[in-house]
Formats: structure tokens, C-alpha cells, sequence
């Protein structure tokens, strides 16, 4: 019955009707044989009709459940027979011949492996991007056996000489192939660029431990790997080794590469979906529909935990100009788990009013509900976010509109200035020889998006062409300012906020901390936790020094909380010294009641607050440092670990020069051996730092 019943039509009635019709005409042959009567046979038809009824609705909503063929073209066919993990069988099924990979941490990697993969399909290679996390990067040789193939590798340096979260399994295989010459890569033609920042000891390590190790394992270096440095200017330093690869690959191809532009080269189209018919709308989830209404463990980067923030308040002083906020995120039902010195990511939106602003300036309606389609039906990524939304989701929660403009996102934009002249100057300013003038009108007055828009009012960009032009809105990660000892249902965030007045007297805004600053008590915010190997050491007996003026200071209150934890435990503590700085003690000494207790009870040892503005000459945590040289140095002689947190761009520096000079003066040590000295207590894991430029 049930196989019959599987061929009919999924129409209930009908069935029903048909059924009871063949059951009536059953049972009367069986109540003559039978001998029922009447009131049987009622009974009986009615207690199977019934069944039948049942049957028929769960059958329906078997059928229903099954979902419609799905209609593949010819290369996804042949896409579907390969491992989706060999990235060369891959490209082997979609016809490509030029892969580009990028490690990145912040979305700047990530974006110059776009613009190179766009600007390879101009030059008439068939490109793709890739993620390395997403493949087996044993595969690599194999590359070799597709005509005229590329690799290139946007590799971002993150922390001390560490990869991204996404490359690091990438580079411990790269590293062991390398050690034991497991796989050879002979045949394989590659390309390297590198993302960092020269201020910081480990430059562009992992850009050029791929370049070295491919060159070391076989492969052809096509050109030199580029040096992005973002303490000076990365975009330039992109541009320029940009321009030099393409001559070196058509060197080395021996073939002629064309020099057609990029500009208007679209990667995604768009289509509107009309009321009603979007179902399945994202409203501001990073990867998975709907998954801030039903949350489920893991959480992580595509699947962030919303926290309720259950504590927030100010933490400077009354008369303090600037501000720095404290704010504590419930983690009780979450099952994450956090050590001292790991990081919260926070997912940030934009202001609404300045999306409001820039919605009036595309003159779009913000609920314009639309989705994305990629214009290269094989790519992995098939939107630049997550699509169908409105056009507000988008503007609030996954494009950058705050930051300044690059000058290849003003060179798209010009294609769209109706007013000749202002077309002309635009397009002059993103050329080498308007390159001051870009510097001066958009860098310098730090205009937005926004800004472009309203000061230029000929550009009438589409709104879709904008979201595509514009950057992704990145996640934010700040250190955990408390100790999962002390506070294990929760994660104290301390964070400045950023507020400016560019030189037009417009408002300058960080986009994460100007929204806490405004978030209250019962909200909840998309987050997940983020391991650091920025940790204490194992044995609560060694000694730590800890640097870290302003909110530098938010991995060491943790740090601090953990000792408090371990003195409360009768476990025997280390001497625990801290170097803290701010301008005005009065307005700017974050926790200050809280730091002096642990002065007392023990947890720390030795305080020293190095205030700037309180007197004439100002003072940094370096000057004291070099003041207690002997207590430092005594420590060091101890074992002690040095953990030094907050701005790398000057603070860092004058901080290891001084610890130099510490190991010069007390250790009568010449100033190279004093620099050795620190590589190898760096190395060692004694000598850690989380900063940032």
C-alpha cells in the first residue's frame, strides 16, 4: 500500500477518497464472510479511513522534505568528483591556471589577493583565490602539471613573528617539509608578498619563510617577494611590486601579458528581491542564517556567541577629555573557556546615522532587499558577504565605510563622476603623479566613503558596484582584561575609545569602541574567544615584569587577577612587578583602587605609574624602568618573564632600548651582546609582546 501510495499524486483528498472507496468495497466482501454487521463494518471503515488519513499526511510530508534535483553545469559536474581539499585537482576541473592564497588577520592580505586575482583575469590567466585552512596544501607540487600555473602567497606577520589564525596549519607543514625535504616543488612557479610592519622585531617573517621555503623545496621564484610595510605604506609598496611581477612573469612564461585595466571589472552581480519573496534574509549574522535566534556551540569567527553585557562604566576621571570604557560580557551558557592574556573578538556595526548619511548619498532605499551572485560560477566565494539582505544590513554590519580610501576604490568611484572635471582630477589622483595630491585630499583630511560622496556629488556610483568596491567590516580583538580564575563566567573587555576631528572639522570615530561606549547594561554583542600564547608562565614561582602603560595594561589585570587567585590558594607567588603609564594620574590611572589593593595584599610587588602630564618634563614607564635597573636586572638573573603590552610603534621601541641599556649598565655587557641577550630570552618565550601599530 504504502509503494502504491508513494506513485499518487501528494493530493490528500484524492487519496483519501480513493482509499475509503477501495476499504468499503474490502470490507463488505469481508463481513460476508465474515458475518459483521452494520455497526462492525461503520466502526471498521471509520478506524481505517482514519489511518489511511494519517498515512497519506506523513507520506505528503516525506515528499515535501525531499529536496528538488539539484542542476549543475558541465564544469561543476566535473567539479564534484574530486577531493574538494586538492585545490590542483580543482583547478584542473574549473579550467584554472593562476591560485593566489593569502594569510590575513584583519582583511588586508585577504583584499590584495582579490585585486591580484582581478587583475590576473584582465592579463587573460583564469585565476581563483584561496584560503589555506580550507585545503591540503600537500598538493603544492602538483601544480607543476597544469600549463603556464602561477601560485602567489599574500602572507601577513602577525604577533611576534607568528602566522595567521588561518595559515597556521599551512606553515607548520611548510616548516616539517622543509626540515625532512618531504615533498619537492620543483615545476612549481611562485610568487610571494608579505604584509607587516618594520617596526616590529619578526618583519614579514612569514612572507619569507614561504618564499625561502618554496625556493628550498624546488620551486621557480618568479620575482622577489615584496616587502608590504604598513608602518610606511603598504598600499604603495603593493602597487610597486604589483607592477614589477607582471613583466617578470611574462620574462620567465616567455610569453606576452596584456595590459588591459581592471576598472570596471566586476566580480559579483546583483538581483533585487522583491517584498516577500526573501525568506532566507541575513541581518547581520557573519556566516550562518539565522544563527543569532538559535545559538550553538562552537563558536567562533563564522559563529560568533551574543553576549549580554552585564557590567559596563567609565573608567577615567571626571574633567578627562578622551575615554576609556569598562565593560563585562556574561559567558555562562556559552561553554567557552579563557585564559589571562587571550583575546575577545568583537564583531562592530556602523553608525546608523552615518549609514542614514550614506544612503541618502547613494539615494537608495536602505531596506532594498538584494543578493550577490559570483560572476565566476566555480568560485568558492559566491558573495563578498553574506547574501539575500538589505542594502541597510550591508551599509550597518559588513562593509568598512569609516576608514580612509585606497586609491584603487577612488579610481572606481571616478568611473562614475558625471562632471567631466571633477572625473579628470579624481582619476589624475590615483596615478603616481597625483599620488601627493591623493595623500593631501584624501589621506591627510581623512575622508570616508561618506565624505567622497557628499563632496563630490557628480558620482552617482550603484549602490551595488559600492558594496562591492568597499572593504569588509573586520572583526575587532582586544585583550581580555580579567582572570577566567577569578571571573569564569565572564570576559572583561578595557577599551579607549577613538575620537577625532579631522582638519574639514569633521567627527572621526573608532567604529568599534564609539559603539560600546554607547552599549548598555541587558545588550548583547556577537563575540568568540580567541587563544594567545601570550600567557604567565607555568610556575607561579617565577618572577614576571610587566610593562604596559595606558590600556596596555588589560592583559596584566588579568595576569594580576590570576596571582591574587593563587596567594587566596596559600600557593607560593613570584615577585610580580608592573610599569604602568597614563597622562594624569587623577583622571587617567585605570583601576587604580583595584591595583593599590593588590599592592597590599601581595599580588603585586612593585608598582611604578609613570604620569606624563602631571609635571613639567614628561615621564614614560621607560624612564622608570631605567630607574630601577637593579630590580630589573636581579629578576631577569631570576628567571623572571618580561611581557610587554599596548603601542608598538614608539612605545615598544623605546622600551626595548631601554631594556638594553639595562643589560649594558648592570650586566656590563656590550650593546650587540645585550641585543642577542633579548633575542634569546625572546625565543625562549621569556621576553613576550602583544602590540599593536
Amino acid at each position: 500500500t504504502q509503494q502504491l501510495l508513494l506513485r499518487w499524486p501528494v493530493h490528500s483528498h484524492l487519496c483519501v477518497d480513493n482509499c475509503a472507496a477501495a476499504v468499503c468495497c474490502l470490507l463488505s466482501a469481508a463481513a460476508m464472510d465474515l458475518g459483521l454487521d452494520t455497526t462492525d463494518l461503520v466502526v471498521l471503515t471509520a478506524l481505517l479511513g482514519v489511518g489511511v488519513y494519517f498515512l497519506v499526511q506523513y507520506l505528503a510530508r516525506r515528499r515535501r522534505a525531499i529536496p528538488p534535483p539539484v542542476v549543475r553545469t558541465a564544469t561543476q559536474k566535473a567539479a564534484a568528483s574530486y577531493d574538494e581539499r586538492n585545490f590542483v585537482a580543482k583547478m584542473k576541473a574549473t579550467d584554472k591556471n593562476f591560485i593566489v592564497f593569502f594569510g590575513s588577520q584583519t582583511g588586508t592580505a585577504e583584499e590584495f589577493a582579490s585585486r591580484l586575482a582581478k587583475e590576473a583575469k584582465s592579463k587573460g590567466f583564469k585565476p581563483m583565490t584561496a584560503d589555506p585552512q580550507d585545503y591540503d596544501m600537500s598538493h603544492l607540487p602538483e601544480l607543476a602539471s597544469i600549463e603556464n600555473s602561477i601560485v602567489v602567497f599574500c602572507m601577513a606577520t602577525y604577533g611576534e613573528g607568528d602566522p595567521t589564525d588561518n595559515a597556521q596549519e599551512f606553515i607548520d607543514s611548510l616548516k616539517g617539509w622543509i626540515a625532512d625535504k618531504s615533498i619537492d616543488c620543483t615545476g612549481v612557479r611562485y610568487a610571494v608578498f608579505a604584509l607587516g610592519n618594520k617596526t616590529f622585531e619578526h618583519f614579514n617573517a612569514i612572507g619569507h619563510l614561504v618564499d625561502n621555503g618554496l625556493h628550498q623545496l624546488g620551486g621557480t621564484r618568479l620575482h622577489v617577494c615584496g616587502d608590504g610595510d604598513d608602518d610606511a605604506n603598504l598600499e604603495d609598496d603593493f602597487v610597486l611590486w604589483r607592477e614589477q611581477l607582471w613583466p617578470a612573469v611574462a620574462d620567465k612564461l616567455g610569453i606576452t601579458i596584456s595590459n588591459a585595466e581592471t576598472v570596471g571589472l566586476r566580480a559579483f552581480t546583483m538581483k533585487l528581491i522583491a517584498d516577500g519573496d526573501a525568506k532566507r534574509v541575513f541581518t547581520g549574522e557573519p556566516a550562518i542564517l539565522k544563527s543569532y535566534e538559535t545559538q550553538r556551540r562552537p563558536f567562533n569567527t563564522k559563529n560568533p556567541y551574543l553576549a549580554e553585557v552585564k557590567v559596563h562604566r567609565e573608567l577615567y576621571g571626571n574633567g578627562s577629555e578622551r575615554s576609556c570604557v569598562h565593560i563585562e560580557l556574561d559567558i555562562a551558557s556559552s561553554g567557552m573557556r579563557y585564559h589571562a592574556g587571550d583575546h575577545v573578538a568583537v564583531f562592530p556595526k556602523n553608525n546608523t546615522a552615518l549609514v542614514e548619511r550614506l544612503g541618502k548619498a547613494l539615494g537608495v532605499n536602505l531596506d532594498t532587499i538584494f543578493s550577490f551572485t559570483a560572476t565566476d560560477a566555480d568560485a568558492k566565494k559566491q558573495s563578498p558577504f553574506p547574501c539575500p539582505c538589505s542594502v541597510r544590513t550591508a551599509l550597518q554590519y559588513y562593509v568598512d565605510i569609516t576608514s580612509v580610501l585606497k586609491p584603487q576604490q577612488l579610481r572606481e568611484l571616478a568611473e562614475y563622476a558625471q562632471d567631466p572635471a571633477e572625473k579628470a582630477r579624481l582619476i589624475h589622483m590615483t596615478t603616481k603623479e597625483g599620488k601627493e595630491e591623493f595623500n593631501e585630499w584624501m589621506v591627510n583630511d581623512h575622508r570616508t566613503i561618506v565624505d567622497v560622496l557628499e563632496d563630490v556629488k557628480s558620482i552617482k556610483v550603484p549602490f551595488d558596484h559600492l558594496l562591492e568596491i568597499l572593504h569588509r567590516l573586520q572583526v575587532r580583538y582586544y585583550s581580555i582584561s580579567s582572570s577566567a580564575k577569578m571571573h569564569p563566567q565572564s570576559v572583561h573587555v578595557t577599551a579607549s575609545v577613538v575620537e577625532f576631528k579631522t582638519r574639514l572639522s569633521r567627527e572621526g570615530k573608532g567604529v568599534a569602541t564609539s559603539w560600546m561606549q554607547k552599549l548598555t547594561p541587558g545588550e548583547k554583542i556577537p563575540i568568540f574567544i580567541r587563544a594567545s600564547t601570550f600567557r604567565l608562565p607555568p610556575d607561579t614561582k617565577t618572577p614576571v615584569i610587566m610593562i604596559g602603560p595606558g590600556t596596555g595594561l588589560a592583559p596584566f589585570r588579568g595576569f594580576i587577577q590570576d596571582r591574587q587567585f593563587q596567594l587566596s590558594a596559600n600557593k607560593p607567588v613570584g615577585e610580580t612587578v608592573f610599569f604602568f603609564g597614563c597622562q594624569k594620574r587623577a583622571q587617567h590611572f585605570l583601576y587604580q583602587e583595584e591595583m593599590l589593593g593588590y599592592t597590599t595584599s601581595g599580588a603585586l610587588t612593585h608598582l611604578f605609574v609613570a604620569c606624563s602630564r602631571d609635571q613639567a618634563e614628561k615621564v614614560y614607564v621607560q624612564h622608570h624602568m631605567r630607574q630601577n635597573s637593579k630590580l630589573i636586572y636581579d629578576l631577569i638573573q631570576k628567571g623572571a618573564h618580561i611581557y610587554l603590552c599596548g603601542d608598538g610603534k614608539h612605545m615598544a621601541r623605546d622600551v626595548h632600548e631601554a631594556l638594553v641599556d639595562i643589560l649594558v649598565k648592570e650586566g656590563s655587557q656590550t650593546k650587540q651582546a645585550a641585543e642577542d641577550y633579548l633575542k634569546q630570552l625572546s625565543s625562549k618565550k621569556r621576553f613576550q609582546q602583544d602590540v599593536w601599530a
